[in-house]
């Protein structure tokens, strides 16, 4: 019994520590078709990241590159974001986990190939993780200061994509949503997305995912 306890406690010492690791590393999900990515920018807080690439129909295989912006040779790669494999056709890829620090970059694939795309890391802007189980969101309200703000939507155990609306408080109907804090791409089970860049001035907000469906949580900016 003793040992049964022990082990328990272990497990869930160790299993505590890989949820608060990746808690703090962004997961951003990329597509490349024939010739090009299909998201064409970036604008993102500082912080750590781990892009995943997909190659949808390119035809061989393909890579990723991040790079200051004009400072595209080899010599200046983040090799960090070099994906762990050649992405075949139909399959996706990880990258190692990328700490991105305020700056101006570029993402490409120099085997598709595709053009320069901007990657913008922006001092100011504070990243938010917010986690959806079904029903309900895990964090039921925030309380911010005035200013640029991401949120990262992470979908825990819902078994289909949700999404993420903040409007003001009594103003929910769909022309009043922020259009910046919806996500970028619909949010599959056991995966996360990013918003865009949201201003927030002072004022009383709600937050919630029509799809869950979650109830509307309070979001009041100081």
């Amino acid at each position: 019994m003793f040992n049964t306890k022990v082990l328990s406690i272990a497990a869930s010492f160790i299993l505590f520590a890989v949820v608060s690791l990746s808690a703090q590393v962004s997961q951003i999900s990329l597509e490349q078709t024939k010739g090009e990515f299909t998201q064409q920018g970036l604008t993102l807080a500082p912080g750590q990241y781990q892009f995943e690439i997909t190659n949808n129909g390119v035809g061989h295989d393909v890579g990723f590159v991040v790079a200051p912006k004009g400072m595209t040779e080899q010599k200046s790669h983040i090799k960090e974001a070099y994906v762990k494999a050649p992405v075949k056709d139909g399959s996706s890829e990880m990258t190692n986990v990328v700490s991105l620090t305020p700056g101006e970059y570029v993402y490409f694939c120099p085997l598709n190939p595709t053009e320069q795309y901007s990657l913008t890391v922006e001092a100011d802007v504070e990243k938010i993780q917010l986690e959806q189980m079904p029903g309900k969101f895990t964090t039921e309200s925030l309380m911010l200061k005035a200013g640029k703000y991401q949120f990262e939507i992470v979908n825990n155990g819902v078994d289909h994509e949700v999404g993420f609306v903040v409007a003001p408080k009594g103003m929910t109907e769909q022309k009043s949503h922020i259009k910046e804090a919806y996500v970028k791409a619909p949010v599959p089970t056991g995966k996360s997305s990013m918003t865009n860049v949201v201003t927030l001035t002072p004022g009383e907000y709600v937050y919630f995912c029509p799809l869950n469906p979650t109830e509307q949580h309070s979001l009041t900016v100081k």
